[in-house]
């Protein structure tokens, strides 16, 4: 430390005063890369969550504006067709991919899907307990890699 104090003490005051004002733009330099761009990009981060969040709640409201919409006038009255006939062919009209279908009688029945767009599964699910009159029992929803798109688990049975 003493050698630096000399060759300071030694170097004349226009490279002083060069070292000082080099010094503090290195210090500004790491304060904006290391403090200032993080949090700055924290920022941005929570926005695009919050309009997410937005988002999805206005999807849910819409839904919900529907519901109470039918509530008075909907006939929750199954069709003559079994609950399998009427969910299977539900699957075509919403343009959904099943990955597994399993009746299992009194339990009701298990459908699969792999990589589904999260808003046609809302909308097939809102279709089958408000026009077809199933409830869903069990329902697993999981994201997957890819935007947009779930992977959900449901046990559908017929509404007593």
């Amino acid at each position: 430390m003493d050698a630096v104090k000399a060759w300071w003490n030694e170097a004349s005051v226009r490279d002083q005063l060069a070292l000082l004002i080099l010094g503090g733009c290195v210090a500004l330099y790491a304060l904006f890369n290391f403090v200032l761009s993080p949090v700055v990009e924290m920022k941005e981060t929570q926005l695009d969550r919050v309009a997410a969040q937005q988002a999805a709640f206005e999807r849910v409201k819409n839904l919900a504006a529907k519901v109470k919409a039918q509530s008075g006038n909907q006939d929750f009255a199954v069709a003559n067709a079994s609950i399998e006939r009427t969910v299977e062919r539900s699957f075509s009209q919403h343009g959904l991919r099943v990955s597994g279908f399993d009746a299992s009688g009194r339990a009701g029945i298990r459908v699969r899907f792999d990589k589904v767009q999260y808003e046609k599964l809302l909308a097939w699910l809102f279709d089958m307990e408000m026009t077809q009159g199933l409830r869903m029992k069990d329902i697993s929803i999981a994201g997957t890699t890819d935007p947009g798109l779930v992977s959900a688990s449901i046990l559908i049975e017929k509404n007593r």
